[in-house]
């Protein structure tokens, strides 16, 4: 009997960044900085900070203009986190800007939640 190969943590990751993704897209129909249609899950504080990658708040809607060559509208993204969220919201997401480091376990429980969400 053959043993199921397990995705490695990279392909994982790549798989609950696309769920998240159309997730955040189909919450978030339009820009939340300029109105225009939805393209793309811009995040507020860098993916690269694993502990906000998968962030509800962090992440939300933007058009392409706005994400890639504006760099996020930072500004206005800002504003509308404060609306949306309160006046704290951007020192709440500061603090969650530490090391962070997912298992299989992790990224397997973020692709079952958003899967189901769609």
């Amino acid at each position: 009997m053959k043993r199921k190969k397990l995705k490695s943590i990279s392909q994982l990751k790549k798989e609950a960044d696309k769920h998240f993704s159309i997730f955040i897209r189909q919450r978030d129909r339009y820009c939340v900085t300029c109105g225009a249609f939805t393209a793309h899950a811009g995040h507020y504080i860098s993916r690269s900070w694993l502990g906000l990658r998968y962030n509800e708040r962090n992440v939300n809607g933007q058009c392409v203009r706005c994400n890639i060559f504006l760099k996020g509208n930072m500004d206005e993204y800002a504003l509308f986190l404060k609306r949306k969220y309160g006046p704290d919201i951007l020192e709440e997401l500061k603090k969650l800007k530490v090391p962070t480091q997912f298992k299989r376990k992790d990224f397997e429980e973020i692709i079952k939640k958003y899967k189901e969400e769609k």
